[in-house]
């Protein structure tokens, strides 16, 4: 008699979920992070839309290849969210992965056109993702923004968009630098367009067996709590080697020890949504939090200024 079929549980129910991916920094795991996430959620049974906002589109050759990505039309990628010229129906701009449950709205490198440096400044194209999500909401269980490395229009975006901000950060003294200013940034959407912004946490990514990162992720969970994840991104060989096969390390290597770490930041995901709904949206800088910063200013315009 042949084996029986193993029918997988269905995963635990949340509610439709966005999470921004937000550091002004490169190189600091954010696309990495939406790449393998969207395939350990896929492996859980959740539909998975990611969205790739950087004007570099790593993420989008992360599936097709660098020539394929930079072959797709305009009207097929994040530029007919934001071009009067195009339109933006997400059944024409939400594009299929070779993998179950995993979509991608495509970035492109003339995203770079739209990515101002005073988003506040730009009118009705601030919420135009928000808008385009809001047509495809429904078709699916969690989305991933991948912003650029930057806090600029792009970025801004997928704050007034996201439901939770996600903020990958290397345990280092230049990949942890800036976090007030990605404080500030996120307290001022929160204030200005979207009073639902709530942190999902700060994960620590690129992690090794080093004194100098024990330092370091000892130092963010003293002053950062339970907002740290429990739940570290590891530098593994087998990420760099999966992106280069063109696959999520869940469709790579699914037994690896790098596929259970990236099941473990997806769990602890799951687990914090409902957590964080439970609790009312707060502002994350220190002088916001005591009522005396920039988000009680009401010149919004000098604050990105200031933390751009």
């Amino acid at each position: 008699m042949g084996r029986k079929a193993v029918v997988k549980p269905p995963p635990p129910p949340i509610p439709p979920t966005t999470v921004a991916v937000v550091n002004r920094k490169g190189g600091c795991s954010k696309t990495s992070t939406c790449y393998h996430l969207s395939g350990a959620f896929s492996q859980m049974g959740y539909r998975v839309l990611l969205v790739d906002l950087d004007p570099q589109a790593n993420l989008t050759q992360g599936f097709f290849g660098p020539v394929a990505t930079e072959e797709l039309p305009p009207q097929k990628t994040a530029l007919a969210v934001f071009r009067d010229d195009l339109e933006p129906l997400p059944e024409k701009v939400i594009l299929s992965t070779p993998f179950e449950n995993i979509s991608i709205v495509a970035g492109a490198s003339a995203l770079e056109d739209f990515n101002r440096s005073e988003p506040t400044k730009a009118g009705q194209l601030q919420t135009a993702l928000r808008m385009f999500l809001a047509e495809a909401s429904g078709s699916f269980d969690i989305t991933l923004l991948d912003c650029p490395p930057n806090l600029q229009l792009c970025t801004w975006n997928a704050l007034i968009a996201a439901n939770f901000v996600l903020v990958p950060l290397q345990p280092e003294d230049f990949g942890a630098q800036g976090i007030t200013a990605i404080q500030r940034f996120i307290d001022l959407a929160l204030q200005t367009q979207n009073n639902q912004l709530r942190m999902l946490g700060y994960l620590v990514t690129m992690r090794q067996r080093l004194a100098l990162h024990d330092v370091y992720e000892t130092q963010l969970r003293t002053l950062y709590g339970s907002k740290v994840f429990t739940a570290p991104f590891p530098n593994k060989k087998d990420f760099k080697e999966s992106v280069a096969a063109r696959k999520p390390v869940h469709l790579y290597k699914p037994r690896a020890a790098a596929a259970k770490d990236i099941t473990a930041i997806a769990e602890e995901i799951i687990a914090r949504v409902p957590a964080a709904l439970a609790q009312p949206p707060e502002f994350l800088h220190i002088e916001n939090r005591l009522g005396v910063g920039a988000a009680t200013n009401a010149d919004t315009t000098s604050t990105i200024a200031e933390v751009a």
